[in-house]
């Protein structure tokens, strides 16, 4: 419910304003304003109220919106007002130039509220990224996709098409629009060129498995309280990993390289246990792996007292106990833990009982009551205050953060510019990725967080100007072009072929809509009933 109202409350924003700039220009310059609708209403509306010349409402389907006037055919098609005499308050007699101020209004005003919004998160959360330089200081870590089309473990990507790119999250959204990938590869430089289908295998996978910081081994630790799935290796919790066989290793990957080397062998794996080195059998698959899966802890420290509370679940049994972002863990029941798995192992004993957590507050002892769900899970994540932190948080100024909103527009607006041009390369099956509303719902977090909201909000206004922008008939771009081409011609297109254009252009764009609405919708459905 929290993700669908939070698209819901983006869509509102980006609709009222979008249609708001159509609506102000169009009043500017004197026409008429017959309809003002959040949502479509087709058959119906939800609510709808005529002021004046204008009919307000809030429709039923959350596919868009628009603005009516008098004298234009639009998402109406209401020709039998076009066989009338013009009126001086219609759209059809204004000026060419008006009627392109009017049609790219709501393009306008959706960058303008990109800029209001980044400037004002700039000045007020900060301008956050994670830095390039200091998550790959090491080299990066690839998964089986990341191996696959062609990086290794170890590897910096040094620029994407000759640029530089300080931003990680954007370095990875390089790779996949660009081209010439110079990566450094044991001191050497060298050029990637990934192929459509290494951008395919990429995107099947919505980038996971593809690449992260590299994870020093002396950090990995084993949590024994979910079961490890291998034949013979018996593992317990806070188990460290040190190398396979006469070979030690500084990095995680290294030795996930190595037992690659040893497939459907039993290897010895050296271990620390309760701070004393020990080797234990362990059975090696096929594909390479010794089944860690989500057994794995990465992370400088494991000690209760030395973490702390980053992550509250929405609706979890740990947000309803009134647990805090930030606060320290101790244990629970007057009883301390001084090792994280030494909590989780105990925690599950009391599944589906109450619990009274220890928690420290700003150096404040407090007991809050919990109930642990049937799983022996209270829904809360823990960070180590010795984990390197490898985000940039600036907070600008006003003339700074407008400045930099300004940039960020116009970075955001290139970005879909290529990923425009992607989704039209079939073999690359990006068009397989194109969201419907319903599919983007599914992508946000599950609880409430403004500043990700605003963020999201001015991201989307950018492809929702992009979009508009494209010349389809039906959107603003299509009636700004044929406005475009009046201008430099003299002529106008007929009303009768001007309804067969955009008669086509509303069925390309119902099509597509219904497309991608039906395949978010089928996945929705397998996944509920998987």
């Amino acid at each position: 419910m929290i993700q669908l109202g939070q698209i819901l409350f983006i869509l509102s924003v980006l609709v009222i304003l979008h249609e708001f700039g159509h609506y102000i220009t169009a009043r500017m310059f004197k026409v008429r304003v017959e309809k003002f609708y959040l949502f479509m209403d087709a058959g119906f509306a939800l609510l709808k109220k005529k002021i004046g010349d204008t009919e307000w409402g809030i429709g039923w389907l959350p596919i868009g919106g628009y603005v009516k006037l008098s004298g234009m055919v639009d998402e109406s098609m209401d020709m039998e007002q076009m066989k009338q005499e013009p009126q001086p308050w219609e759209f059809r007699s204004k000026p060419a130039w008006q009627r392109l101020i009017i049609m790219l209004g709501g393009i306008i005003v959706n960058i303008l509220l990109a800029w209001f919004i980044y400037t004002v998160v700039y000045t007020t959360y900060g301008q956050k990224y994670v830095s390039t330089e200091k998550l790959q200081e090491n080299g990066l870590s690839f998964g089986e996709t990341g191996i696959n089309v062609g990086f290794r473990n170890g590897d910096k990507i040094l620029s994407v098409d000759g640029v530089h790119q300080p931003r990680f999250n954007r370095m990875v959204l390089d790779a996949l629009l660009g081209d010439n990938i110079e990566i450094e590869r044991n001191g050497e430089k060298k050029t990637l060129v990934l192929t459509d289908a290494n951008k395919a295998e990429i995107l099947g996978k919505e980038g996971r498995d593809f690449v992260g910081a590299r994870n020093l081994l002396s950090q990995v630790i084993i949590d024994s309280v979910t079961p490890v799935k291998n034949k013979t290796a018996v593992f317990t919790a806070g188990d460290i990993l040190t190398g396979v066989e006469s070979k030690s290793f500084t990095y995680f990957d290294e030795l996930s390289d190595e037992l690659k080397n040893h497939k459907n062998k039993t290897v010895q794996l050296n271990i620390i246990r309760n701070n004393v080195p020990t080797t234990i059998a362990v059975a090696v698959d096929k594909d390479g792996k010794i089944g860690f899966g989500d057994t794995i802890f990465f992370g400088p420290s494991l000690e209760m007292s030395d973490s702390y509370v980053n992550e509250v679940s929405s609706g979890s049994e740990a947000e309803k106990a009134g647990l805090q972002k930030n606060d320290v863990l101790l244990g629970f029941n007057n009883q301390t833990f001084k090792q994280f798995f030494e909590f989780k192992t105990e925690l599950k004993k009391q599944a589906d009982k109450d619990v009274t957590l220890n928690v420290l507050r700003e150096a404040k002892a407090m007991a809050l009551k919990a109930h642990v769900n049937k799983n022996g899970k209270l829904g809360f994540g823990l960070q180590s205050k010795k984990q390197p932190s490898y985000e940039i948080n600036n907070k600008l100024s006003l003339g700074n953060a407008f400045s930099e909103a300004v940039k960020e527009s116009w970075q955001l607006l290139v970005y879909n510019v290529k990923q425009f041009k992607l989704i039209l390369r079939p073999k690359t099956e990006a068009y397989k990725h194109v969201k419907s509303p319903v599919g983007i719902a599914r992508a946000l977090p599950d609880s409430w967080n403004w500043e990700f909201i605003w963020n999201f909000t001015a991201l989307f206004s950018i492809g929702l100007a992009f979009m508009n922008l494209l010349p389809i008939p039906g959107l603003d771009g299509g009636h700004a072009l044929f406005t475009i081409a009046e201008m430099v011609t003299g002529k106008t297109l007929s009303e009768k072929a001007m309804g067969h254009v955009q008669t086509a252009g509303m069925i390309i764009l119902l099509t597509l809509m219904a497309l991608t609405f039906g395949k978010d919708i089928y996945q929705l459905i397998v996944d509920k009933l998987l």
